[in-house]
């Protein structure tokens, strides 16, 4: 209970924070879903054409887990620390927006691209391949946005008075900050030892593919 009044006060208190983050990362993915529909006929054609063919071959070869960690962990390592470090700045709360708008924009695309493989019937390529891994994704990129967002804004209130606290500051983001990368971390084994079964699953079961 005492862990749910602080959630409770804390959204209380950053309230605005909590709406321009989920605001600006929900605009990204509809914004993201919509420009697949504007692409150039035969772009779009050509993008569908590798991706199909990629998907396939997914289905043919061994799947390399330690490589697709690897992988996972180094397209979004970068992104992680450069919103964690931009939280111990007085200006980086735009930069964060910025980065919350673009992540919602690659997912909206990703997610309305992998829809449209398949002569239009890649919904359970799109699901299996998005959704598994980003329920824990998502909480976790917009929770340490909203940490580094309150960090940053208090620094930038306090920027002509000495600050107080800072060990106690220090010790609470880092409870804050691991318990959000626990979820990062169960996304990132759903998407390495679970998404590749399930792709393989959906292309032999439901598109038929050998």
């Amino acid at each position: 209970m005492d862990i749910i009044r602080k959630i409770n006060s804390n959204f209380r208190d950053n309230k605005i924070f909590y709406l321009l983050v989920v605001s600006l990362f929900f605009v990204g993915i509809l914004l993201g879903s919509y420009t697949i529909k504007y692409m150039d006929g035969v772009d779009a054609d050509s993008l569908s054409k590798y991706f199909t063919e990629f998907i396939k071959s997914l289905n043919l070869q061994k799947v390399e887990n330690k490589e697709l960690l690897l992988s996972i962990i180094k397209n979004n390592i970068i992104i992680i620390l450069l919103i964690i470090a931009l939280g111990f700045t007085k200006f980086g709360a735009p930069i964060i927006l910025i980065i919350d708008f673009i992540k919602g924009f690659t997912l909206g695309y990703t997610f309305s691209f992998l829809l449209t493989t398949f002569d239009g019937k890649g919904l359970w390529i799109a699901l299996v391949s998005t959704v598994p891994q980003n329920i824990f994704y998502i909480p976790f990129f917009i929770g340490i946005s909203i940490i580094s967002l309150e960090l940053s804004f208090t620094k930038f209130k306090s920027k002509f008075i000495s600050g107080q606290g800072t060990k106690i500051r220090l010790e609470s983001l880092t409870m804050k900050y691991g318990f959000f990368l626990i979820l990062f971390s169960i996304g990132v084994f759903i998407e390495c030892y679970m998404s590749p079964g399930l792709i393989k699953f959906i292309l032999t079961k439901v598109y038929k593919l050998t």
